[in-house]
């Protein structure tokens, strides 16, 4: 296993121990590691994305909701960071922002 396929397993592995510790037992969640790393609640989809460049990798968390992406955060440096941005968003208000030109 290559040292990105163990951080995304990290990741994963981290962020279970999250999402069952944060919500209630009536709620239903799910991580998938097989592809790019995803955490699915009922109302909300955390995704996130990986920059491997010359000073590190940096992680970013996409928030969607009914598949649309509603925001992005991060260039984290750690999985601990991650982890606790999606600690700080699981029972945050989901909200849109609906702009246009004209």
């Amino acid at each position: 296993m290559g040292a990105r396929d163990e951080s995304m397993a990290k990741l994963g592995r981290r962020l279970e121990t999250a999402l069952d510790s944060a919500l209630a037992d009536n709620v239903s969640w799910a991580v998938t590691t097989d592809g790019p790393v995803v955490a699915r609640l009922p109302d909300r989809e955390f995704a996130f994305e990986r920059d491997d460049g010359p000073d590190g990798h940096r992680w970013t968390v996409v928030l969607r909701a009914d598949g649309a992406v509603v925001s992005k955060f991060g260039r984290f440096e750690t999985v601990d960071g991650v982890v606790e941005r999606v600690e700080s968003l699981v029972h945050s208000d989901v909200r849109y922002t609906v702009c246009c030109d004209g």
